[in-house]
């Protein structure tokens, strides 16, 4: 049975259910995910004194490993078979491994070779990396397989932007008050991280109980073969509209993972500002995020989403671009309105990509009969998290090519002029370029959602 609502059918106690735990799925590994992706790049450079470059490759290296994860994961959740059903085994340990993940990362132990300490860092981030892999793939196929109806989709993509908001909203602003009190110590990014791994595994478990009775099957056949990743790798690019998305979600991601991770260093050598404001700038972001998505479901459905997709990552370009003129002292309401209007964008993009996206999914199920939300979920993350690697690794060399200087105090070290202006650029200019990139991926996309209502 298919979960399908309209506007003359009010949703039943199940849909409710449905909803809501949709919605807790990504806000636990988005609070998981982006307090390592905020602070990730300068705990190591600025509390473990690893240096920008080896820490970018860390990073890059883990993320590489994780995405080529994905794919295996997402074809097997397909396949998979137990009293939970095909999706929610794979959540349950999701929300297990990233705490684990993030308490050793932070907890990072004091070793006498940099060399242990980085294998250490490396393996904290694989155990947090593969239970974001576990939480995201079938957390996003349950979505999509739970209806036909692409508004219905896009009812529930919406409740995953709450969670998403939600969870980045934790995972951003918690991080940056609670190290404000307690100092940017080692121990104090420890308490840090077992506060957001309680919330990460409470809401994983809450999300696990509500998706208890939602579809386990739908209409069409499970996967019927066991496919490669080569296999899977040719069937996703043979989907012309998935494919299209998939560039322009790897530019996106660059983009956002490069100016999330550049903003806890622009905060503390471009504003001079401390962790608290960090905190307090993506709360603001996060709630214009939340406040505008009822509009950008609107506008969706008026404009179309691919125009409403390519709006809002022009408008997300061009506000980051503007931080090349910030500067320490200036107006804290002017950081504010760039904050409120960069989290309006953010939430068009991400309502509108993973929209898409599901569109394109249901246009393999229609043209194949067979469920492969999995293994294009898994393909969906694994774009996600290369363009991360990327930008991470790309950000950590170009910080230690302009002379960003490592240390073990977890303050702010003294930095050259060319350092700090490295630090802007990548707040600013590799942004804007990234989402331009993606704006043009897409020109050419022209999936009708109308056919795919057939099925």
């Amino acid at each position: 049975m298919e979960l399908v609502a309209t506007p003359h059918s009010p949703p039943d106690s199940r849909a409710w259910r449905i909803r809501i735990g949709s919605l807790l799925v990504p806000l636990a590994h988005a609070a998981g995910m982006n307090v390592v992706t905020m602070l990730g790049l300068r705990f190591l450079t600025d509390s473990l004194a690893i240096s920008a470059g080896v820490a970018g490759t860390i990073f890059a290296a883990v993320k590489i490993y994780d995405g080529l994860l994905d794919p295996a994961v997402g074809a097997w959740s397909d396949r998979f078979r137990s009293n939970w059903g095909r999706r929610l085994p794979f959540l349950f340990a999701g929300g297990l491994a990233m705490p684990l993940g993030l308490a050793l990362l932070f907890g990072t132990p004091s070793f006498e070779s940099l060399l242990l300490a980085e294998l250490f860092v490396a393996l904290a981030l694989a155990i947090h990396a593969t239970g974001f892999t576990l939480l995201t793939i079938p957390g996003f196929a349950m979505v999509v397989e739970a209806s036909a109806d692409h508004h219905e989709r896009t009812r529930l993509m919406a409740w995953r932007v709450y969670g998403n908001s939600a969870g980045t909203m934790l995972g951003t602003t918690l991080p940056g008050w609670l190290l404000a009190s307690t100092g940017a110590t080692r121990s104090g990014h420890f308490v840090m991280a077992l506060v957001i791994g309680a919330i990460v595994l409470a809401a994983t478990l809450a999300a696990v109980w509500l998706l208890r009775d939602a579809p386990r099957t739908s209409s069409g056949e499970a996967a019927k073969e066991r496919y490669s990743l080569a296999r899977q790798a040719r069937l996703a690019w043979a989907n012309r509209p998935f494919r299209l998305l998939a560039f322009a979600h790897i530019f996106l991601l660059f983009g956002t993972a490069a100016g999330s991770a550049g903003m806890a260093y622009f905060s503390r050598y471009v504003l001079k500002a401390g962790d608290g404001w960090l905190g307090s700038y993506f709360l603001v972001a996060t709630i214009a995020n939340l406040v505008t998505t009822p509009a950008w479901v609107w506008l969706s459905r008026t404009i179309g989403k691919k125009a409403c997709y390519m709006s809002a990552m022009a408008i997300y370009g061009a506000m980051h671009l503007l931080w090349l003129s910030a500067h320490e002292g200036e107006s804290q309401i002017l950081l504010g309105l760039r904050a409120a209007v960069i989290g309006t964008a953010a939430a068009g993009m991400i309502l509108c990509a993973y929209s898409l996206l599901s569109d394109a999914v249901r246009h393999d199920f229609i043209q194949s009969g067979e469920r492969r939300e999995g293994a294009f979920a898994g393909f969906t993350t694994l774009f996600d998290k290369l363009s991360a690697a990327i930008a991470l690794a790309a950000m950590g060399w170009f910080l230690a090519a302009m002379g960003y200087v490592a240390s073990s105090s977890g303050a702010a070290a003294a930095q050259s002029e060319s350092a700090v202006l490295a630090v802007r650029l990548c707040v600013s200019v590799v942004p804007a370029l990234a989402l331009l990139c993606a704006i043009f991926s897409i020109t050419t996309y022209d999936l009708d959602p109308a056919s795919l209502e057939d099925a």
